[in-house]
């Protein structure tokens, strides 16, 4: 009894010590605060992770499994292959694809091939489980059989974040798109279907989709950083050269001269029937060191300015030897007007023969000989020489299509990191291709630009390992969360106005008096994205955060006299609210 009371007069003191001193009442307020991505450093940001769903941030499911095929025609350009099943010939796509069941029945012969198809559905399933895992319960685990979000639900796994579920997420989203009945995947279909799963699981308030042609490198990036979902539309291309043919040529060349070093001194007239140049032979044989030969083209007699230069060195020629000098570009020509072109050594000396003959074998036009039509004994003659172009000319054709997920991006080396359904490359042999735990996530670098003119994008990968010669960005699909603005809301349950005792509430005063360690308590309610975090401070020092219902923190740290508790409720947008008391705390 003695003791009892004796702790009762100490207690007493105590507040009435606190009390004389200060008057301190609690302060309560709130504010809207943005907050620097956690995922974000200098050069790469990474789409951010959700450990219980999303543990490596955007998941890399892989569309090379499940007969997610179609069957294309081989070199013949026709369907040798039978349909069976449920599959379907689609004429438009002369093509043999899986049918509603997401399985190709059919079985290719001949030269028909199979190709996967299923990259659309691939990327969409990535940027729909990321999301699905944003805005789910975080407190959550796959298999729990909880579903708290409806974007991905439950599609006869168990569990809408169990891994045999993403397969079935994946077919879902095939038939949706119709790629199950074309073969591939339209971008317009998958802008559709992303809005009308929208609709049909109630989000067209929460979210929006856009496609975007050509977009900018640094639209991709301020997309991805903004925690927009990209999806890219990658094409790739070969750069295709034609076979050359000849159009104008004089062969016949008994007769050797000597390369001069200057320009209209030997030269040819020729006229074409072609709208082009892409080459021009002549015939040279060495008589002493290689060394640079030019040829110039000009559409005027001299002194004109040429409209086209090739330099290349032949090398040693031990025989005469027909010599291709290929222009890049080509020269542009009008077929039946008067060209010329001029052959001259670098180098001054002794180095090559040119081969011509006499007699004028190339009759419509000339050949001069140092500036004059006749050759040193006065003959009319014409140097040898074939001009040449390619037909088809060199261009870019088009191979696929394929779509990637971007993961994350880094403007400062130009460098972006996918999701690829179909490529692993930086981890080459994941043991899974539906757990959103084992990822690849492939860096490539950008090239701002085109690499042809003939191909019309923004930026490019170079060294995007799909066995083309080139791979652009042609279009995106960006899926954005609708802003939440709405402020979380946040408050202090514990400690309230009242003396704790070792944690205990022993009786109510104006203003919080602890003694030995306390429970810091918070309840956080957010209705729109969710509650991504509280943190606790104590006079603006971060003490602790919590990710998971209920909030608290345990301030076991001996202190002494006055202080400031802050508490701050984010979203999962990034908004914050948060409450201050002050307490005076002892031990």
């Amino acid at each position: 009894m003695k003791k009892n009371k004796m702790v009762k007069v100490v207690v007493s003191l105590v507040v009435l010590f606190v009390l004389l001193i200060t008057s301190a009442q609690a302060m309560n307020s709130s504010v809207v605060k943005s907050t620097d991505n956690p995922m974000e450093s200098r050069g790469w940001y990474w789409k951010p992770s959700y450990p219980n769903y999303a543990p490596q941030g955007i998941p890399d499911f892989d569309q090379k499994q499940d007969h997610w095929k179609k069957i294309s025609p081989g070199p013949n350009g026709i369907i040798d292959s039978t349909v069976a099943g449920d599959d379907v010939y689609n004429i438009a796509e002369n093509c043999i694809a899986p049918g509603p069941d997401c399985y190709l029945n059919s079985t290719a012969v001949g030269d028909d091939v199979e190709e996967w198809i299923f990259c659309g559905p691939v990327a969409v399933a990535n940027c729909f489980w990321w999301f699905d895992s944003k805005f789910a319960d975080p407190a959550g685990t796959p298999g729990d059989g909880q579903d708290q979000f409806a974007l991905v639900q439950n599609y006869g796994a168990g569990d809408d974040h169990a891994t045999a579920n993403a397969p079935l997420l994946i077919e879902s989203l095939a038939r949706a798109m119709n790629t199950t009945d074309k073969g591939t995947t339209y971008i317009g279909d998958m802008q559709s279907a992303i809005t009308d799963w929208f609709n049909t699981t109630g989000l067209t308030d929460k979210f929006t989709v856009q496609t975007y042609d050509r977009p900018t490198f640094n639209f991709i990036e301020s997309e991805i950083e903004r925690s927009q979902n990209v999806i890219l539309l990658l094409g790739s291309y070969d750069f295709v050269i034609g076979p050359k043919f000849i159009d104008q040529s004089q062969i016949n060349g008994p007769l050797p001269e000597l390369c001069k070093v200057a320009p209209w001194t030997d030269y040819q007239e020729f006229i074409p029937t072609t709208t082009r140049l892409d080459a021009i032979q002549i015939l040279l044989q060495s008589v002493g060191d290689a060394c640079d030969i030019q040829i110039d083209v000009y559409n005027a007699p001299p002194p004109a300015s040429p409209i086209g230069t090739v330099v290349m060195n032949p090398g040693v020629l031990g025989a005469p030897t027909w010599v291709e000098f290929n222009f890049n570009p080509a020269v542009q020509l009008n077929p039946g007007s008067l060209y010329y072109f001029d052959v001259f050594q670098l180098v001054s000396g002794y180095h090559y023969e040119w081969f011509y003959d006499v007699g004028n074998p190339y009759l419509p036009g000339q050949g001069w000989m140092r500036n004059v039509p006749t050759d040193p004994y006065g003959s009319p003659f014409d140097w040898t020489f074939k001009t040449e172009y390619y037909n088809p000319p060199p261009h870019s054709e088009r191979r696929e299509g394929h779509y990637v997920t971007c993961a994350g991006v880094n403007s400062e080396e130009s460098m972006i990191a996918f999701s690829d359904p179909t490529l692993n490359v930086a981890n080459p042999s994941p043991d899974d291709h539906n757990d959103a735990a084992k990822v690849s996530h492939d860096i490539y670098n950008v090239s701002i630009g085109s690499p042809q003119s003939d191909i019309n994008c923004q930026w490019w990968l170079t060294d995007y390992q799909a066995g083309f010669n080139y791979t652009v960005v042609e279009q995106a699909v960006v899926i954005c969360p609708v802003p939440d603005t709405t402020l979380p809301t946040v408050a202090i349950t514990k400690p309230v106005n009242a003396l704790y005792f070792m944690n205990k509430q022993i009786l109510a005063l104006k203003s919080p008096l602890i003694i030995g360690k306390i429970d810091v308590n918070v309840t956080a309610t957010d209705n729109e994205s969710g509650i991504d975090r509280v943190e606790f401070y104590t006079d603006e020092q971060l003490q602790s955060t919590d990710m998971t219902a209920p909030y608290g923190w345990t301030w076991s740290d001996r202190a002494f006299f006055t202080y400031t508790i802050k508490v701050v409720a984010y979203d999962k947008e990034g908004n914050s609210a948060f409450k201050e008391i002050n307490v005076l705390k002892f031990f």
